[in-house]
């Protein structure tokens, strides 16, 4: 059985059929409400007449008015149920909502927000999913209700802000969406005026980003009386600071565009690598380094998503910054442009290059028309991107074959030309990307996108291989045995997470047998979600403790990495994953 608070009131079944839950009786509505509202605590009889009948008086036999409302809540929602078994428990001298016994939407969405304030990313797309409306809107003014609904109200705010300053880099077009809700919702945030100014700014409306931050300021300093944050200012600043020319050059990856478009490439390739790795960009390039031959193929529509054009054009394509971008809360991976479907896989050059992002889409029709393809040109080539060499042995992809398979390393400290953003961002294109971000932006929308990474990549791991990364971000380079004093794992465990870090590049060893966080920008991210008590609490469970360096003196802090367009030759331009 389901009750659903949020929004109008609704009781279905266990065979999903509809309960009458609103022909009861006003007063019997309203017990249920305030049992939902506060679920799993008994309520007793004194306490939840006053929440029912509030300012209005009691009735003469309140105890004998709410056992009529329960007893006839119980008979009307789970007809031939004994009492004693109904999700209404009698406990205590009052009552109880079990929602062990009956699901409940507001105890799913109070899950979800203990989910995401844990650091899980989907909780946040949950919370939006689930909460469309406020409960209680029939006693939107009972106190009972009113809490509850700033409770939501406020879980809403969080997760509008949170899914936009990690959707920006990607999306900035949702990310408005979302930052513009949370203005309306709640004017007084200067957060949200935040979001929505870097969102302007980052779809090229300057103007608007002006006048949002002009609004914002009339309103700390006119009505609050306060004047705007550092951070505020310095996202007008960029605003007001003439743009530097976008960098064309396209970072690394010259070995394999040429192994990829020469002669000797094999008939199938296969790139692959972890989120944020590079493979939708390495695609864009190819296509902006040989436009007659290469022709990018939409996976999901299959045999009919093949461009007709001679591939993506423009500035943004020539530099990859329109590839695939840090990863949102479902992980998916963007497609490139030019993949809808404009032509037909039986009318395409001689010696075509197909690229197909997101590979594993791939259906049994879209695999056999690609290898028609194969077979009526033997100088065709086709190349497949995806994040796990485990898909093309699982599914249809298996009939391809595949001869190269090219695993994405992250980029060198040659490659990106600088040492700093090396250290910062461990080569991962990803990271690059936030890292070329103007700085006032970089300063919010970064960390999101290293906890995403790191999330990402070890959502298939043991559960011990984001402790593994919490103690070394709080700790510094640790080894295996200091790593099973502070994480509560077999040491078979850590040993295996340590291995998948690493192979992720997650963490990189040292001569002396220890493993650190390859990025700084991650490290301190990742450090920004452990407590100063947990912090202390894992130091005392190392001996010596003071053998260990801090946080802060392993490699190069990401803060002292905040390049703007003039002083770095990345700056906007990264290979993004």
């Amino acid at each position: 059985m389901r009750v659903t608070v949020l929004g109008n009131l609704a009781v279905v079944d266990a065979d999903g059929r509809a309960v009458p839950a609103d022909r009861l009786p006003r007063r019997a509505r309203q017990v249920l409400g305030v049992l939902a509202a506060r679920h799993d605590r008994v309520q007793g009889k004194d306490a939840l007449a006053d929440a029912v009948w509030g300012g209005e008086g009691l009735p003469g036999n309140h105890a004998a008015a709410l056992e009529h409302y329960v007893s006839l809540l119980r008979r009307t929602l789970q007809p031939g149920v004994p009492p004693a078994r109904t999700f209404i428990v009698t406990r205590g001298g009052g009552y109880l909502f079990d929602t062990g016994r009956a699901a409940l939407d507001l105890a799913e969405l109070r899950d979800l927000v203990r989910r995401a304030d844990a650091g899980e990313p989907a909780a946040h797309d949950g919370v939006l999913e689930l909460a469309a409306d406020l409960p209680f809107a029939e006693d939107q003014y009972a106190d009972w209700a009113d809490a509850v609904r700033q409770e939501v109200r406020a879980a809403v705010l969080a997760a509008w802000l949170h899914v936009a300053e990690q959707a920006l880099p990607a999306d900035p077009a949702r990310a408005s969406r979302l930052a513009l809700r949370a203005v309306d919702a709640d004017p007084y945030s200067e957060r949200a005026y935040r979001a929505a100014i870097a969102a302007a700014a980052a779809l090229g409306r300057p103007d608007d980003a002006l006048r949002l931050y002009e609004r914002c300021r009339r309103i700390l300093t006119d009505e609050l009386g306060v004047p705007p944050s550092p951070e505020l200012l310095r996202l007008r600043g960029d605003l007001l600071r003439p743009a530097a020319p976008r960098p064309t050059a396209f970072l690394g990856r010259e070995v394999e565009t040429t192994l990829l478009l020469g002669d000797a490439a094999p008939p199938v390739a296969h790139i692959v690598g972890p989120a944020g790795a590079g493979k939708s960009a390495l695609l864009r390039h190819l296509a902006a380094v040989a436009p007659d031959r290469v022709r990018p193929v939409d996976a999901a529509a299959g045999a009919a998503g093949t461009a007709g054009s001679a591939g993506p054009g423009g500035a943004a394509d020539a530099t990859g910054t329109g590839a695939e971008t840090a990863p949102d809360g479902t992980g998916a991976e963007t497609a490139p442009d030019g993949g809808a479907a404009g032509g037909a896989l039986d009318s395409l050059p001689a010696a075509v290059v197909l690229t197909v992002d997101d590979a594993d889409r791939l259906d049994d029709a879209g695999v056999a028309a690609l290898a028609a393809v194969l077979r009526r040109d033997p100088a065709a080539r086709l190349v497949l991107a995806y994040r796990y060499p485990s898909v093309a042995a699982a599914g249809p992809l298996a009939v391809l074959g595949s001869p190269l398979v090219v695993r994405l390393a992250p980029l060198s400290a040659a490659e990106l030309g600088d040492a700093a953003l090396a250290e910062a961002t461990g080569g991962i294109p990803a990271l690059v990307a936030a890292a070329g971000l103007p700085a006032a932006t970089a300063a919010t929308v970064a960390p999101h996108i290293a906890v995403q990474v790191a999330r990402d990549r070890t959502r298939w791991m043991p559960p011990a291989a984001w402790e593994v990364l919490r103690a070394c971000a709080a700790l510094g380079p640790l080894r295996v045995p200091d790593l099973a004093a502070v994480v509560d794992a077999p040491v078979a465990e850590l040993v295996r997470s340590v291995d998948q870090l690493v192979h992720a590049h997650l963490l990189r060893e040292d001569d002396g047998d220890r493993v650190a966080h390859r990025s700084t920008m991650v490290r301190d991210a990742v450090g920004a979600q452990v407590s100063v008590v947990a912090r202390r609490h894992l130091a005392g469970r190392l001996q010596p403790p003071a053998r260990y360096a801090s946080p802060a003196a392993v490699g190069v802090s990401a803060s002292r990495y905040r390049p703007n367009a003039a002083e770095s030759p990345t700056a906007g331009s990264p290979n993004q994953a």
